[in-house]
Order: C-alpha cells, then sequence, then structure tokens
C-alpha cells in the first residue's frame, strides 16, 4: 500500500531551494524554525498513523474506486456549498459559529462511531444467513483492534503529560535540562498530533467495518450524518437556506448509501442479508 502523499518531508523541501538561494532564505528559516518543527512533528504523527491504522488494517472485501471518488465529492461538495453560503450570507461571527461546528463534529464522530458502529453491525449479522455469521463476527477483530489502538493513542496524550510532570526534566541544571525539556515537550506535542491524525482515519475508515460487510460504512455514514444533524442542529444562514443544510446534508447522503448498496449488489454479488 503506497505512502500517503502531500506533506513532502524537510529535507526534500530544503533540497528544492537553489542553492544560492538558500544562504539568503536562512535567516528566514531559523526565524521559522519552531513552525518547522511543527510541521516535521504533524508529518511524523500523520504517517505513524497511517501506519498503525490503515497500513496494518483488513483489507476491504469490495474496492470501488467510483464510489471512493464520489465519497470524495460528496465532501467536498459539502465544502464549497459551507462556504457559498459564508461567503453569500455570512459575516465574521458566522465564519466563527461555521469553524467551531466543524471541530465539534470532528470531535464528537469517533464517539459516534464507537456507539453506532456495534448496532450497525449487529444488525447485518443479525441479518445474514445463519452459514455466514461466524465468518462476519471473526472479521470483528478487525474493527476491534482499530477501536484498541484509537483509545491507546487517546490515552498516550494524558500519560505523557502526567510522565513529563513526574520526571520534570527542568530539575536537571544546563544545556542537558534544557534539551531534555525541549524533548519532552515535543514529544507531548507529538502524542496530540497522533491522536488527532488517528481521529481522523477512524472516522474516514470506520474503523475497518467494511471488512465485516461491504455495505457497512454506507449504512454507518448515514446513521452518523443524520445524529450529526440532529446534535449539531440548524447550520447558519438565513432560515430557508439552514433548513435546506439540514434536510439535504442527510439525503443526499442517504441518496448516495442507497446507490453504494445497488451497486454493490449488481455489480460484485453483496447482498445486505448476504
Amino acid at each position: 500500500m503506497p505512502r500517503p502523499r502531500g506533506w513532502p518531508s524537510l529535507l526534500r523541501l530544503v533540497l528544492r531551494v537553489p542553492p544560492g538561494a538558500l544562504v539568503f532564505l536562512l535567516p528566514v528559516l531559523l526565524l521559522f524554525s519552531p513552525f518547522l518543527v511543527l510541521y516535521a512533528l504533524a508529518r511524523s504523527a500523520r504517517l505513524t498513523a497511517w501506519r498503525v491504522f490503515v497500513r496494518t488494517a483488513a483489507p476491504a472485501p469490495v474496492l470501488d474506486p467510483t464510489m471512493a471518488r464520489l465519497r470524495r465529492l460528496r465532501t467536498w461538495a459539502a465544502v464549497g456549498c459551507s462556504i457559498a453560503v459564508l461567503a453569500v450570507f455570512g459575516n465574521m461571527a458566522d465564519v466563527g459559529q461555521e469553524l467551531s461546528a466543524h471541530w465539534v463534529a470532528l470531535a464528537l464522530t469517533p464517539w459516534l462511531l464507537i456507539v453506532s458502529a456495534p448496532v450497525v453491525l449487529g444488525v447485518l449479522i443479525w441479518c445474514a444467513p445463519p452459514a455466514r455469521r461466524p465468518a462476519m463476527r471473526a472479521a470483528l477483530r478487525g474493527p476491534l483492534r482499530q477501536l484498541g489502538l484509537f483509545f491507546g493513542s487517546l490515552a498516550m496524550v494524558p500519560a505523557l503529560f502526567y510522565g513529563l510532570d513526574l520526571a520534570n526534566p527542568s530539575h536537571v541544571g544546563g544545556s542537558l535540562g534544557t534539551l531534555l525539556v525541549l524533548a519532552s515537550i515535543a514529544v507531548c506535542i507529538w502524542s496530540v498530533f497522533l491522536f488527532l491524525f488517528a481521529a481522523a482515519t477512524v472516522v474516514r475508515t470506520g474503523f475497518g467495518v467494511a471488512a465485516v460487510h461491504p455495505a457497512a460504512p454506507a449504512l454507518l455514514t448515514c446513521v452518523l450524518v443524520g445524529e450529526l444533524a440532529a446534535i449539531g442542529g440548524l447550520p447558519s444562514g438565513p432560515p430557508v437556506i439552514a433548513y435546506v443544510f439540514l434536510v439535504g446534508g442527510p439525503a443526499t447522503v442517504t441518496a448516495l448509501a442507497y446507490w453504494e448498496i445497488r451497486r454493490l449488489r449488481t455489480r460484485y454479488g453483496v447482498r445486505l442479508r448476504g
């Protein structure tokens, strides 16, 4: 499986700069060195989250590029519509409210997945023929492993901060103590980045529930969008536009999920009860 793209290493970025220009850019790089360190930590955490939650996950029984492209198109279309409504009808307060709502949705989605996924998978296993149920229950090991790793990435954050407080490397004098403090802070920041990327990854993959049933991601997405719409309330904008977004989001996701399930049945022979 290829590594995720889009985040080049710092060395590759530096090598792209002509040597003559690098001499003049060196003071600027030193000035922005804290941001470069944060970039390196975020990139490392992103790669770690990919290795832990994507590379080691069980492969999905059905890989359809068309369905993957439509999911990405649906996501970007929702983002574009939100930006367009804010640009036409919104103000700075609405922008802040929309950003806050997106952060709340990102924070809530993994926990809603943890609550909703057992219900969806339980219904699918119950509807399956008796001969198929043992294999589906055995495939639950992958999602359960992903769930355990996610809780591990969450527990790492307070554990490292607590360990830093107990060790208190600032008591070590001299330059060694300063280096230990900086290294400890860098490790704690890295753990926060790891949890954030882990949360984004499990939201995208649904803890690998496709290994249990290929239609599980589509059904789970419908449930999650409905739950987020009920929790989030009316979006920003005029009342008519807000109600269109409130109803249109779950409706379009449900229509796309219906199309995915129908495509799985007609193209790959996958049935909800099969």
